[in-house]
């Protein structure tokens, strides 16, 4: 029984630590807009509970972090133009982030990151 009991115990943790790690890496998005659909990258990088980045478009790039995650939850903000703006992120699957996006004077949308996978 005690063994049962300490395998059950790993295999939480381990699951636990994949899942904060498993943040890490390139990610796409494509997001509909009033002009169309906008596509971009983010690469995320992960570090124990600090998570850091940049944004891949194609006006350029922007770095952003540090911010925090803990588990498959995480958070960061960056600024543009003068506007802040906070990114709630949680891994759903392992290749799949929901994004809640908010800014000063602007409404909170939400949007879906796909894993970059080699074809």
């Amino acid at each position: 029984m005690k063994r049962i009991l300490v395998s059950t115990w790993f295999l939480a943790i381990c699951s636990t630590l994949v899942l904060g790690g498993g943040v890490a890496g390139t990610w796409n998005a494509k997001i509909e807009t009033e002009n169309g659909p906008w596509e971009f990258s983010v690469v995320y990088k992960v570090d124990g509970e600090k998570i850091t980045g940049e944004f891949i478009t194609d006006y350029g790039n922007l770095e952003f972090g540090p911010g925090e995650i803990k588990g498959k939850k995480f958070e960061y903000s960056f600024e543009i133009e003068y506007v802040t703006y906070t990114h709630k992120g949680e891994l759903i699957s392992e290749n799949e982030i929901l994004i809640q996006s908010t800014s000063e004077g602007e409404e909170a949308y939400e949007f879906t990151l796909k894993r970059d996978l080699p074809e």
